[in-house]
């Protein structure tokens, strides 16, 4: 590499071989919706959680298990209005991000030329896979103090490690790789393959795919669990 001009700082020459590394870098506005419309998505576990231990304390569950309704038709009963809350959600976020920030002085978040297929395919997707996490995790808490505490504290890792609360391009190599483990990340990563970088389905479909198998992994694990509760 050609040795910095005369006056330039370390620290800017580092920063300007990121910069470069990185490629197109997310508005404050870009980075921010997308990846708290993410972080609210995989949050719905506590009222998941709290939902199912009422229904088990006032004998619900027991009720409905004696007439014979499958763990699966619980489960499916209660994932499919969560599903359609997080697209609701989802809507919202985005419409902030075109019209509320610009009111409040910030940058607007264009969806001009947005693949909408691709939009829908990563926004369903992160969808499906939070909604199934939570259902396997309501599943495994028994008291109001565990289902306070076990799924916010997964939640709150999930997006401290996966670039929710901190960009992964300024972490360090290692950070950006165990970022790569997080769902949270996946999901934020397909949303801006869409929304920053103008991708479609072949570029979103790799992350859309591993959030379907972790969709189908906890769901699974999620009927296993109601079926000895």
């Amino acid at each position: 590499a050609p040795p910095p001009p005369p006056g330039a700082s370390i620290g800017a020459l580092v920063d300007s071989r990121r910069a470069a590394a990185a490629g197109v870098r997310p508005t404050a506005v870009q980075q921010s919706v997308p990846a708290w419309l993410v972080f609210g998505m995989f949050f719905i576990v506590a009222s998941l959680s709290g939902l199912f231990l009422q229904e088990r304390s006032s004998g619900t569950l027991a009720r409905l298990r004696a007439l014979g309704v499958s763990p699966a038709m619980l489960l499916l009963s209660k994932a499919l209005p969560y599903f359609g809350v997080n697209l609701l959600q989802a809507a919202l976020m985005l419409a902030i991000g075109v019209w509320l920030m610009p009111s409040l002085g910030g940058d607007a978040l264009s969806l001009a030329g947005v693949h909408w297929p691709a939009l829908l395919l990563a926004v369903g997707a992160t969808s499906a896979a939070a909604v199934a996490l939570s259902l396997a995790l309501a599943g495994l808490v028994r008291t109001p103090a565990q289902a306070g505490t076990l799924g916010p504290a997964i939640n709150v890792l999930m997006a401290a490690v996966g670039g929710i609360m901190v960009p992964t391009f300024v972490m360090p190599a290692f950070m950006r790789q165990l970022a790569a483990a997080s769902p949270m990340n996946w999901g934020l990563e397909a949303l801006l393959a869409v929304l920053l970088r103008g991708g479609g389905i072949q570029e979103v479909w790799p992350y859309a795919l591993r959030l379907g198998l972790l969709a189908l992994a906890a769901a699974l694990a999620a009927v296993l669990l109601f079926r000895r509760a």
